[in-house]
């Protein structure tokens, strides 16, 4: 998609459609443009009552007298209930419905007199446009014909040339986003361990401020990565440990590691998953694909923050030398960890990125993204990621950045009594409770006792990361989830460190 912007409606060319912005207060439609030159074709649907201004409300006009054919008149919804990311669903909403007409063109006249920062505004449109007009189509060849046809070009009206960074910002953002989404969508036997190393590995390519390293299998032996060996062990690929360095900030100490699972395929091991729960499980590098893209959006946008990003990397597969119930494996911490069930893996090659960090960079702060329990599908449902933080204020910082990108999240407790049921007669500690109870909070505690006492977050992102059918901004199942969480994040901790 090619997004232009002008200044003026005479300034704009022939397009499939023309987009109209109105609000809904009380219970009528209120035009966000001078409504002098489309009165006569608006106050049909107004007048009859069919069109109200509701959130995401639509109403097609033809128009044949006009250079634009089409006008569809768009619902914002009210105005004390705008955000970014109602204005990303609405016009995301746009994108699908000219898709479905074989439309490829769209005109959008930007809304004027919103209760709304103008970036937000902008970022809100160009983040909706490029997250719905996306596909994933590689493997559809006889077929292809049938899907939706993607948007072209897209003209944004009323805005001056300084606003075009504004533009390219959310384009960045969404390429992330979608970059994320081309990892978990792609096939396991394709995206495998060094498959996500080769792309972490062209990151170098972006800003000399990116340093890559990689550990294959003979550096994560030597580093004494015990757990993420052992869920290797039933695999014909070899583990890699991806570390990601980006120096956005030189001159300051602060520094970020983010973390997250990357499980390329899970079998559940010899704990083996139900076959019904099987199909989807090329996702289970969610939040591996997710820090990537976060990584790629804030290298772009040339953030003055440091961060590092952490994947281990491996299938949990199985075959003669998997890794077994009721053995005791060893990390690089020293921490023994007696393994009752092979299918809560991630939290183990979780443990060993979090040690990493915690004892060789010993960062500011950790913070970690994995599709980790279904039990926190069970808790929350699809729409919502549970997140949990030792430090009140690092929670707070990503539940506001939830609000503003609609990555949902909810906080939920580290409840230490459960730590009881990590408990084991032989080990440290084992790698997973009692019973199915609390699940979610238990394996939140088992990636605690790697943290040390690092400022740190834990976000669960099992339901949201891969959705059962696609909708809202997402066009497939694969979300992109916590990529512009983290890079909300990360700019407003660049904002902050200026002062």
């Amino acid at each position: 998609m090619k997004i232009k912007i002008v200044k003026s409606l005479n300034q704009k060319t022939k397009k499939d459609y023309l987009v109209l912005p109105f609000l809904f207060e009380k219970k009528e439609p209120k035009a966000l443009f001078n409504i002098s030159k489309f009165k006569k074709y608006i106050s049909g649907p107004i007048s009859s009552k069919d069109f109200s201004g509701k959130s995401k409300e639509m109403s097609l006009v033809y128009a044949p007298l006009s250079q634009d054919k089409r006008i569809i008149l768009l619902g914002l919804g009210e105005m004390d209930k705008m955000d970014e990311f109602q204005i990303a669903e609405s016009y995301a909403e746009i994108v699908k419905f000219v898709k479905s007409k074989k439309g490829s063109s769209i005109n959008i006249l930007i809304p004027e007199k919103l209760n709304l920062a103008k970036e937000d505004l902008i970022k809100g449109i160009v983040e909706g446009l490029y997250l719905s007009n996306y596909s994933f189509d590689k493997f559809r060849h006889f077929t292809k014909k049938d899907l939706p046809s993607s948007i072209k070009d897209v003209c944004l009206i009323g805005l001056e040339t300084k606003d075009m960074a504004i533009v390219k910002k959310g384009e960045v953002i969404a390429d992330g986003v979608n970059l994320t989404r081309d990892l978990v969508n792609n096939n396991a036997d394709d995206e495998t361990p060094q498959h996500l190393a080769k792309v972490a590995e062209d990151f170098s390519k972006i800003s000399t401020k990116i340093k890559v390293t990689v550990f294959d299998k003979k550096r994560i032996e030597k580093e004494n990565m015990g757990l993420l060996l052992a869920v290797n062990k039933g695999s014909d690929k070899d583990p890699v440990f991806i570390i990601v360095e980006y120096k956005g900030n030189p001159s300051s100490k602060d520094t970020s590691v983010i973390v997250g699972k990357g499980i390329t395929y899970d079998t559940g091991g010899l704990s083996l998953k139900p076959s019904t729960s099987m199909d989807t499980m090329k996702s289970d590098m969610s939040g591996g694909a997710a820090v990537l893209g976060a990584m790629y959006a804030i290298a772009n946008l040339d953030l003055k923050v440091n961060v590092t990003c952490i994947v281990p990397a491996t299938e949990n597969a199985i075959g003669p030398k998997s890794y077994k119930p009721g053995d005791v494996y060893v990390n690089m911490a020293n921490k023994s960890v007696e393994v009752k069930n092979t299918d809560a893996e991630g939290r183990l090659i979780l443990a060993e990125g979090l040690s990493y960090a915690a004892m060789k960079i010993k960062p500011s702060r950790i913070i970690d993204l994995a599709s980790l329990t279904g039990a926190c599908v069970v808790a929350l449902g699809e729409d919502v990621a549970a997140v949990f933080s030792n430090r009140k204020e690092l929670a707070e910082a990503f539940i506001e950045a939830s609000k503003r990108t609609g990555d949902h999240l909810w906080q939920m407790p580290l409840y230490q009594k459960y730590k009881e049921q990590l408990k084991s007669d032989i080990a440290d500690l084992k790698n997973i409770g009692s019973g199915r109870e609390a699940g979610t909070i238990t394996a939140a505690l088992f990636l605690q006792e790697f943290v040390d006492d690092i400022p740190w977050v834990h976000i669960d992102i099992a339901g949201p990361a891969f959705l059962s059918k696609p909708k809202g901004l997402h066009p497939t199942q694969a979300s992109g989830m916590g990529v512009r969480l983290l890079t909300y994040f990360f700019e407003n901790l660049a904002e902050k460190q200026k002062i």
